[in-house]
């Protein structure tokens, strides 16, 4: 949570610094939970502030911040990205979509995707049960994962998706999901 741990946003910044070391151009990052009776626009101009730090550093280095919204966090849906692109206007600053999180976080989902359009620069994909965030196996969960790969690729997006999930032998459950999530692509 770089919003309002110091070593945190330092660490984030050193992960900047690290980005072209490793051959790589675009780091994903996310921000942080909202605080429970926390001034909402206070915490939110405090999450711009920082991450517009952030931005200006990953500009000079020529790395791509893809901020991803999490359900609960300061910056928790599509609505609030695109706020956060708007105050921080920077080609160093993307979305990382995680198809899950638009699933549960935003009203029309597939809207949502169309709207980050040309924004998206990374993706992460997996499947959920309605309102419950549990990073689930493609084949497994509510949402019908073809349509949401579709409406990806009618957004413009053609890049690297990223299989999202946590508390699974990796190993076994890789072959089926990679299988599942190419049958589902357009």
């Amino acid at each position: 949570d770089y919003i309002y741990d110091d070593e945190q946003l330092a660490l984030t910044k050193t992960a900047i610094r690290l980005t072209p070391a490793f051959g790589a151009n675009t780091l994903i990052f996310s921000g942080g939970f909202k605080k429970p009776g926390a001034d909402a626009e206070a915490e939110w101009q405090r999450m711009v502030e920082r991450t517009r730090s952030l931005v200006e550093l990953a500009e000079s280095l020529g790395v791509t911040l893809a901020q991803e919204f999490e359900p609960g966090f300061i910056v928790g849906s599509t609505a609030d990205l695109l706020r956060l692109f708007a105050e921080i206007p920077s080609p160093a600053l993307a979305a990382n979509l995680d198809l899950g999180h638009v699933f549960l976080c935003d009203p029309d989902p597939l809207s949502a995707i169309a709207q980050l359009g040309g924004k998206i620069v990374h993706g992460h994909v997996e499947n959920m049960r309605a309102g419950v965030h549990n990073h689930l196996l493609p084949q497994e969960g509510d949402m019908d994962l073809p349509v949401y790969l579709s409406a990806l690729r009618q957004a413009g997006f053609d890049g690297a998706l990223a299989l999202d999930l946590y508390a699974y032998d990796y190993e076994a459950v890789a072959p089926e999901a990679i299988a599942t999530i190419r049958q589902a692509m357009p």
